[in-house]
């Protein structure tokens, strides 16, 4: 609140007391009496803007003091959903509901076994799906376990035909699930595993940590409505005179909490930049071990920065939650203010 929000009160006053024309051409001065109106608007929202700005400027320390605590305070939950965004696209990277194993009925002969190996591979959500005989079966086994002596002195193979089937990369769950439970009832199938357990286990992960994420992004949110809200709380204090000489040479509420506000937006939006330059710095910091530690699991997995879109909404949200913390405590105080 200073000389040139008093200059600009007085534009006001004096632009709403001017009378409207009322000539032949009414109508017409009445619209040029809009356009000034709407014009002097601009302007004053303009210089008041680029006024409040300098003046947080000229208290570099205590400004960026009330900066860092918002840019701090979005960060975590941003980092927060950065990670669980990158989890996300990770795990979509895998097969929808893991590999399925189809053991087929014992003694089930090669040629029933193809015939149902085809059938799979004509089913929706299906990539791949290939047969392992009993007898290749047993042979791998032996290979693999060392056991072939002992496996001699079986009167049979007690090992099934299997037909191992991939579903296509982001197949519903559901529908997968539909699959085995379909094969199921099929004669020539004894049972089916589907290794899906894991991934559900992630997925409830994900589903939990993306909910603990909104409850902590929304108690830092008010944290930040606070912080602000003070912070105008203190500057409305440090100016009660100066409103009060305002109002009475006929200054509005609307125009004496204007500053405020415009206050409040310029702690929201620098608060929200540094919080995306915090972002982009911790990404640029962890992308390369990330990236190396996915390349010794044979993964070209890349940690994936902050989107345009969801960088835009934490600059929003920033912007917006000054302006309600200034709002709050305008609206508690202001009306307190009276000549």
């Amino acid at each position: 609140m200073n000389t040139a929000l008093n200059m600009l009160a007085r534009r006001e006053m004096i632009m709403a007391s001017k009378p409207l024309k009322t000539s032949n051409a009414g109508a017409s001065a009445h619209n040029i009496s809009i356009k000034d109106r709407l014009s002097g608007w601009g302007q004053q929202h303009q210089l008041v803007a680029v006024e409040t700005l300098m003046k947080l400027l000229t208290k570099p320390l205590g400004s960026a003091m009330t900066w860092l605590v918002i840019a701090i305070s979005l960060t975590l939950p941003g980092a927060m959903w950065m990670t669980l965004d990158n989890l996300s696209q990770l795990s979509n990277r895998f097969q929808a509901s893991g590999s399925m194993n189809v053991y087929l009925q014992p003694g089930l002969n090669e040629n029933d076994a193809q015939a149902l190996l085809r059938e799979i591979r004509t089913r929706d959500h299906v990539a791949a799906a290939s047969y392992i005989s009993a007898t290749q079966a047993l042979a791998e086994f032996r290979d693999s376990s060392g056991l072939g002596d002992a496996l001699d002195l079986l009167p049979e193979n007690p090992l099934p035909g299997v037909i191992v089937v991939e579903p296509d990369l982001g197949a519903p769950q559901n529908d997968v699930k539909g699959l085995a439970d379909t094969l199921k009832t099929d004669g020539r199938v004894d049972d089916v595993e589907l290794d899906a357990a894991w991934l559900d286990r992630l997925h409830a992960l994900l589903a939990l940590s993306e909910r603990i994420v909104w409850v902590l992004g929304a108690l830092l949110a008010l944290a930040i409505v606070l912080v602000v809200g003070n912070t105008i709380r203190l500057s409305i204090a440090s100016r009660v005179d100066e409103i009060r000489v305002i109002k009475l040479v006929g200054a509005t509420n609307a125009w004496v909490r204007r500053p405020f506000l415009y206050t409040g937006l310029w702690f929201g939006l620098v608060g929200g930049l540094l919080s995306w330059v915090l972002l982009v710095v911790g990404w640029l910091l962890v992308s390369g071990p990330v990236e190396d530690l996915a390349r010794l699991y044979g993964s070209e997995f890349e940690l994936q920065p902050l989107g345009a879109g969801a960088a835009l909404v934490l600059l929003l949200g920033a912007m917006l939650l000054g302006w309600i913390g200034s709002w709050w405590s305008v609206f508690r105080h202001l009306h307190q203010i009276e000549p």
